[in-house]
């Protein structure tokens, strides 16, 4: 099968923030200006920030292959509750990345059910995220895939920038 789904290891932390890094620039490098999303950048995506998240037990870094090349990655948060749902049994699905070489294979599909399984299994009851209203490609991917926008949400790029964000859920 030229798919293969597997978690990140600690010591894989480099490679996750080149992963990072690119697939952020590539989906949102437009979005502000450059020297925003390069602080943005280097505040989240940087070794010291995603080895912490690697070892925090409630979240969840996967790595997507395609034909035995990294394709991408997403992130899963547990137990990590909003305002707008009534559960603290309710996941975050914080990142779905994947390089634009890439687009247009299922990989989207194949990454969002391994991490909905994944909730699943750990009796989480609904999966939130954040979706950039100027990603209509997103957009309609999580509506396909039955997820409903609950409200909005202005993601901070930087003191100066925000982009107006819907936050979507799917009940599990």
């Amino acid at each position: 099968m030229p798919i293969l789904i597997e978690p990140f290891r600690s010591s894989e932390v480099d490679t996750l923030a080149e992963l990072s890094q690119n697939t952020f620039i590539e989906s949102h490098g437009h979005s502000a200006k450059d020297k925003d999303i390069q602080d943005y950048i280097q505040t989240h995506f940087n070794t010291k920030t995603l080895t912490r998240g690697l070892a925090n037990p409630e979240i969840y870094y996967s790595k997507i292959y395609y034909e035995d090349q990294l394709a991408g990655y997403s992130k899963l948060i547990l137990n990590f509750p909003h305002s707008l749902i009534n559960s603290s049994s309710t996941a975050k699905f914080e990142r779905l990345y994947l390089l634009k070489e890439f687009y247009g294979k299922g990989l989207g599909e194949a990454l969002l059910n391994y991490n909905i399984k994944l909730a699943k299994k750990q009796q989480q009851k609904a999966f939130w995220l954040f979706v950039w209203t100027g990603n209509k490609k997103g957009l309609r991917f999580y509506k396909k895939s039955n997820f409903k926008i609950i409200g909005e949400h202005d993601f901070k790029i930087s003191e100066d920038h925000s982009n107006p964000n819907y936050v979507m859920k799917l009940d599990l």
